[in-house]
């Protein structure tokens, strides 16, 4: 009887896989951060209040589809390399009414920070451990361990730098779905405040302006509440 050999498996290639992935990050880092200082230097000239709103007003007056999506890839943009997202909230207000303004200026900010998180990771964690691994150890406990309650909570915040915060996200070991989710919960409330602040500078709105003053005023008292809750159970 001829004996069966036991079949060979076939050599995996998961050594040179993970090689070539590994070497194909490592280029691709030089040209992130140096699309990335591109765009910023391009976009300077609009960081300015009164120069994004005007591109913002500029790209709604497209009208119709084009208009809004214009109007969405420029704030998703400005916001991510710095603007203050209150600024689209407004402009998306003035533009689309209090509940529609609300809608697409969260839309923005929300991808704006994913943009922010994501090439923080690819582009700057690794060099961010290795060289202040001790020293960053402590931001980085304070936002894995509670992610959801302390982004929700600087969100709320009347104060705070949003990119300062959407990258030192994406340089710790925090988790994109949770600081997402946080996130996009904790723009809510001043996002529709600017856009009715927006809405409310149109004439015969100007109850609107009193409604987000108020509403701002209670986001703000919830803010300082959860900072106050989350440094008594630090």
């Amino acid at each position: 009887m001829s004996q069966i050999l036991p079949r060979t498996p076939a050599p995996r290639l998961v050594q040179p896989q993970a090689q070539a992935v590994a070497i194909t990050a490592k280029a691709l880092k030089p040209m992130l951060m140096a699309g990335a200082l591109i765009a910023v230097a391009a976009a300077l000239p609009l960081l300015g209040h009164g120069a994004a709103q005007t591109e913002l007003v500029n790209a709604v007056s497209q009208g119709g589809i084009r208009g809004q999506s214009l109007f969405l890839l420029l704030s998703t943009f400005l916001v991510a390399i710095g603007l203050p997202r209150q600024v689209p909230a407004f402009a998306a207000g003035y533009a689309f009414g209090p509940v529609y303004g609300s809608i697409i200026a969260l839309v923005a900010q929300v991808l704006a920070c994913s943009l922010d998180f994501i090439w923080a990771r690819a582009v700057g964690q690794g060099f961010i451990r290795r060289r202040f691994g001790d020293r960053f150890a402590k931001l980085d406990k304070t936002l894995s361990d509670h992610t959801f309650v302390t982004t929700l909570t600087l969100r709320l915040l009347p104060v705070g730098n949003n990119l300062l915060l959407n990258l030192a996200a994406g340089l710790s070991s925090v988790k994109l779905l949770p600081f997402l989710a946080a996130s996009a919960l904790g723009f809510i409330p001043q996002t529709l405040i600017f856009a009715l602040f927006g809405h409310g500078s149109q004439p015969n709105h100007a109850h609107m302006l009193a409604l987000g003053g108020a509403m701002f005023a209670a986001s703000a008292a919830l803010g300082v509440f959860l900072f106050l809750r989350t440094r008594r159970s630090a």
